[in-house]
């Protein structure tokens, strides 16, 4: 039997139903005042007033209040926002951010191995934004494929906060043998004290379950909790039927030790660790059942290779190989050795420097070293112009002295009214419920390259980076 979709909650307007279960649903809204879609994930409200439920350490009513605390005190774009709590007469509900996209167990069910140099961007995404929530004292302590979030772009977003243990705040530590087989760390079985290091042994049973295809604990519960506590799984590069770098073995045996304080420290050095041994290995290894960006990845890196591993790195016709080998080395003091293989897929479809380098900044979460990435690689060479990728994406490839409409085919007109602050300014408001921060930088670089032209200006916008609606931009703007 469908569930009803109320027309609202709260101020929200509701579309559809995401998902739902014996507690409570979650909806697709729209928030009218923001103008912006939003989930709403709700819970039945008769469930927060039942005493015998609230007496429960662990009742999911405590784990949703849990979920909204916790989530409110981290500020990362690898994790989904929450942007309110809430209860009105029928329900209490956690507006939060709205992913277009899939979660990592949908992927790796159609696609169980990954390219090497993909899932260790995953893996370095997913890190990051652990580090940012244990500074928040915060532990996840449910990490696992159904709980990582694929944007249509590839980012990586953690989702699912609801048995997280918040340090200071007594009030939502829930019960330590909550969890899922398989991720879950020893000292979470036998009840010991948990800190931020039971997420890192997630991080090394999704390691091995990405590198290998397979889980690192396997079987009935009981039989998963006994391997867990004794056991070491066969290391992923000697795993049958897999080639990946040998020296990935070490950073899993660590990040799965069965004592917390001989795993990593935190998350930053696992994930230095996972840097330095991806690099050992080169851009492949990922050998011949590899499968390279499935399609809920591969707008944001739309050059999918289907030869040998190391095809992504042929330095593409057109573009000076000094040029691109400039935009790697900056690149890579933000991203690692993935840097080479994400820059060389970008020049694939990008017409000119200027929106090579606003490409390949999106892989930099943090905003101002965003910024500092693109003011380094800005006094470029001359020469830069990537003619071969003109020809083949002509939708990118439009000249500055005649602009032409990216995603309609539409010439826009030659007399163009001058672009004005003002329209600047609704630009980048109306950019930035497509890209979010990214958006001033693009919008800025636009306004560089439009020389005070308004149509040369929107076709900059949506020539800077892949994912712009121009329709929905023009609209906004009321063109």
């Amino acid at each position: 039997m469908s569930t009803p979709v109320p027309e609202r909650i709260s101020k929200y307007e509701i579309s559809a139903v995401l998902g739902q279960g014996a507690m409570g649903v979650v909806y697709k809204g729209f928030d009218p005042h923001i103008r912006r879609p939003v989930a709403i994930k709700t819970i039945h409200k008769n469930l927060l007033g039942d005493p015998e439920a609230n007496a429960q350490q662990d009742s999911i009513a405590a784990r949703f209040r849990n979920e909204a605390q916790a989530v409110g005190r981290i500020a990362h774009p690898g994790v989904v926002a929450i942007y309110e709590f809430g209860e009105d007469e029928h329900c209490a509900y956690i507006a939060m951010e709205f992913v277009e996209g899939r979660n990592l167990e949908q992927l790796l069910l159609d696609s169980p191995l990954l390219d090497q140099p993909w899932l260790l961007h995953l893996m370095d995404q997913l890190l990051d934004a652990l580090g940012a929530a244990h500074a928040q004292g915060i532990c996840h302590r449910d990490i696992k494929p159904a709980n990582l979030l694929l944007t249509t772009g590839g980012q990586l977003k953690l989702t699912d906060f609801g048995i997280a243990r918040i340090a200071d705040l007594n009030l939502t530590q829930v019960a330590s043998t909550i969890g899922t087989p398989g991720y879950m760390a020893p000292e979470q079985y036998i009840g010991d004290e948990l800190d931020h290091r039971a997420d890192l042994f997630a991080c090394g049973a999704l390691l091995y379950r990405l590198l290998s295809g397979r889980p690192a604990f396997s079987g009935t519960p009981e039989r998963v909790m006994y391997q867990v506590l004794n056991e070491h799984p066969t290391p992923p590069s000697q795993v049958d039927g897999v080639t990946r770098t040998p020296a990935l073995d070490d950073v899993v045996a660590r990040a799965l030790a069965k004592h917390p304080d001989d795993r990593y420290p935190n998350a930053q050095a696992m994930r230095q660790a996972l840097a330095v041994a991806g690099a050992a290995g080169g851009a492949g290894g990922a050998g011949d059942a590899t499968v390279i960006l499935p399609l809920a990845m591969r707008p944001a890196v739309s050059a999918v290779a289907t030869g040998a591993p190391g095809t992504l790195l042929t330095p593409p016709t057109g573009w000076d190989p000094q040029v691109l080998s400039r935009i790697e080395r900056a690149l890579a003091s933000h991203v690692g050795p993935m840097a080479k293989l994400m820059v060389r897929d970008a020049a694939r479809h990008c017409a000119d420097f200027g929106s090579l380098a606003t490409a390949v900044s999106q892989h930099i979460a943090e905003e101002g070293q965003r910024a500092r990435f693109l003011d380094q690689v800005e006094a470029r060479p001359a020469g830069t112009h990537a003619s071969a990728a003109r020809a083949s994406h002509p939708a990118s490839a439009v000249s500055a002295a005649q602009p032409q409409a990216a995603q309609t085919g539409t010439p826009v007109p030659t007399a163009s009214p001058p672009l004005t602050d003002d329209f600047r300014a609704r630009a980048l408001q109306a950019l930035s419920r497509q890209l979010g921060p990214i958006a001033k930088v693009v919008v800025k670089r636009a306004a560089e390259r439009a020389g005070g032209d308004q149509a040369r200006f929107v076709q900059a916008l949506v020539d800077g980076v892949d994912g712009v609606d121009r329709a929905a931009l023009e609209r906004e703007l009321g063109l």
